[in-house]
């Protein structure tokens, strides 16, 4: 398994050969070309230059042969090796030659003696007569000239030498990146992981658009789980306190059988039996929330008689309520049909009712009452408690508040957040009219129809 980071320098080392000697080839090819245009100009210049030099030693015959050769030797330049003047009559006038191919030494010196020569005949022509002859020697080629090799030699050393100094950087940028990149990567592994084992990380974010752009998606993953895992929680909240209130009517009843206070009669056995639906209701919304995909909390509507329900929830805490001395009473007892949904209206009115239990003190009363207005239900649960600060009522309805009032008192801030977290599911809504030292008065509306709202 090969890292990110070593495919990254296997591929960027692989591109600056490619690149390096690609372009050092073609660079070569167009400067040896020019070099030899211009080797090959120089040579013609030099061949014009001998031609008049000759012409003038021949005509005026003043010249010693050592002024001669002086002359001659003046153009014996790469790549001539070797120049010769003869007069008319054959007669040798000067000669010079390159003395310092003997003495070259090494590589050099062998491919130079080893490539062919080539002899060109330029005749001197005065009034139209050959007046001499001049014998010029050279290298078959401009190319395979000495200075030629010698250039070649040249540029291939400065190529190499180039190459090294590309490649060096390109090895240090290469790593300063492949660093920067695998860090980057490492880190966006770690935070997946973190994610993974429910972790909490902060890292840096990458200025790799790609890297960032995962980085960004696992940070909207991580939130996305966070929120479903704290939505999971507050359903189990909601359901553990959900179960609060008819274990505790239970128990109470229970009591009251034990100690001779309520007779077992046929309402009471019925009150019993609405606790336990209302347990087994709950307990079966906890086992659908195993299933993450599955709806937790569903509504199912049906025509409930609102006066009944209310009765039955009042006679069930009503002995919770005499053992701390709080007088709860029930205003009404009409008849009134309503089409929602009976175990979230009777887990309101249990948890308005649980509330003001626990917020009025021992010889207070708390009243209950209802009436339809319109097309509406209005249920009114009133107490003359320890009542709620005006800048806390916009906030007793969020999720595990607790208010001034609410020291010392048992509870977690979850029953009236499910109060109107219920009510909204079934159409209907909630108020508070509250004011401290005075007590609190709840408003539950609900539609009589639920095509009304």
């Amino acid at each position: 398994m090969i890292s990110i980071r070593r495919q990254w320098m296997m591929v960027l080392i692989l591109a600056v050969v490619l690149s390096v000697a690609i372009n050092s080839l073609v660079f070569g090819i167009l400067i040896n070309r020019t070099f030899i245009d211009y080797s090959t100009d120089s040579y013609d210049e030099h061949v014009s230059q001998l031609e008049e030099l000759s012409k003038k030693v021949l005509l005026e015959n003043t010249y010693s042969q050592q002024q001669i050769n002086m002359q001659l030797e003046s153009h014996l330049s790469d790549p001539i090796k070797e120049i010769k003047l003869y007069d008319a009559d054959g007669n040798l006038l000067g000669e010079v030659g390159n003395e310092t191919m003997p003495m070259m030494s090494g590589m050099m010196g062998r491919v130079v003696q080893t490539q062919a020569e080539e002899v060109d005949t330029h005749e001197i022509m005065a009034d139209g007569l050959v007046v001499g002859q001049l014998i010029i020697t050279r290298y078959s080629s401009i190319s395979n000239s000495l200075e030629a090799k010698k250039f070649m030699l040249s540029l291939a050393g400065s190529g190499l030498i180039s190459f090294g100094i590309v490649f060096t950087l390109i090895l240090l940028v290469g790593i300063f990146i492949s660093r920067r990149m695998s860090k980057d990567l490492w880190l966006t592994a770690q935070q997946a992981i973190d994610i993974d084992l429910g972790n909490s990380s902060e890292i840096p974010k990458s200025r790799i658009k790609e890297i960032r752009t995962i980085q960004s998606s696992l940070d909207t993953l991580n939130v996305r789980l966070k929120m479903k895992q704290t939505s999971r929680k507050k359903l189990i909240d909601e359901l553990i306190h959900q179960t609060r209130t008819p274990l505790t009517i239970l128990k109470t009843h229970l009591e009251g059988f034990q100690d001779g206070i309520i007779e077992l009669n046929p309402d009471e056995i019925k009150i019993c039996e609405t606790q336990i639906e209302h347990i087994t209701s709950i307990i079966s919304n906890m086992s659908n929330m195993i299933d993450a995909q599955k709806e937790v909390d569903s509504v199912n509507f049906e025509s409930v008689d609102i006066g009944q329900l209310i009765k039955q929830i009042v006679s069930g805490l009503k002995m919770q309520f005499e053992k701390k001395n709080i007088e709860l009473k029930l205003l009404n007892h009409q008849k009134i049909l309503v089409e929602t949904d009976r175990y979230k209206v009777s887990q309101a009115i249990y948890n308005l009712l649980t509330n003001a239990y626990k917020f009025t003190e021992a010889g207070g009363a708390v009243t209950v009452n209802y009436f339809t207005e319109d097309s509406f239900l209005d249920i009114v649960v009133e107490d003359n408690g320890k009542g709620i600060p005006k800048e806390e009522q916009i906030k007793i309805f969020d999720v595990y508040f607790r208010g001034a009032n609410a020291s010392g008192a048992l509870g977690d801030g979850i029953g009236l957040y499910v109060v109107k977290e219920n009510l909204e599911k079934i159409g209907g809504e909630i108020k508070v009219v509250s004011e401290p030292g005075k007590g609190s008065r709840f408003i539950v509306r609900l539609p009589l129809d639920r095509r009304t709202k």
